[in-house]
């Protein structure tokens, strides 16, 4: 397990168990099911600070912006890719079935030797199966490395989501977007965890 923060007292604040996040209920459906996803400024909701609100509307690289602020100290770590049913919130934006499976790839990025980001791409069969089974192969690559350097991509609205005491590990706030690849559609999800919110002294 790795600590990402400890009270005055001395007592750990969170633990992120990343063994736990490469385990089967990671990637699980009953599990981002939990999570409920908002536009932002959506009324009655709550919103983000000013330097949060930077980072969850920012429309470019977050691999980028992570290499930068960690003055290149950044790293992928692939924690599971596995065929199974999206969360059913997922498989609606997708235009997929209940019933259908996707690849789910999951994985840590790594920044300043910390885990800053756990991070969730959903990518129907359909999708890999018109020209974009490269994606497939990315391995411990980062997959902004791959859409914001294609020609073919296009990006549709953010939505937010606020840490839920429920789901698999500890977050702050979380963002998630639908990519049009070639005209099919792929869900990135990233969660900001407790060691961003601290490396970069952020509210929460």
């Amino acid at each position: 397990m790795v600590e990402s923060g400890a009270n005055k007292d001395g007592s750990e604040r969170h633990l992120l168990d990343l063994h736990r996040l490469k385990s089967k209920p990671a990637s699980a459906r009953a599990t981002w099911d939990n999570l409920s996803w908002y536009s932002p400024f959506f009324p009655a909701r709550p919103e983000p600070d000013l330097h949060w609100q930077n980072w969850l509307s920012d429309s470019g690289s977050l691999t980028r912006r992570l290499k930068e602020v960690s003055d290149g100290r950044f790293r992928v770590e692939l924690l599971s890719q596995r065929l199974c049913r999206p969360a059913l919130n997922e498989a609606a934006l997708l235009g997929l079935a209940p019933d259908q499976h996707a690849v789910i790839r999951q994985v840590i990025l790594h920044g300043a030797g910390q885990p800053w980001v756990f991070a969730r791409t959903v990518m129907p069969l359909a999708t890999l199966a018109q020209g974009n089974d490269y994606l497939l192969r990315l391995g411990n690559r980062s997959l902004g490395s791959v859409l914001f350097n294609s020609p073919h991509i296009h990006r549709a609205g953010l939505e937010i989501c606020q840490p839920d005491p429920a789901f698999i590990t500890p977050f702050h706030w979380g963002r998630r977007s639908l990519f049009q690849i070639r005209r099919q559609p792929i869900l990135v999800c990233e969660l900001f965890l407790p060691p961003f919110a601290r490396d970069l002294q952020l509210a929460v």
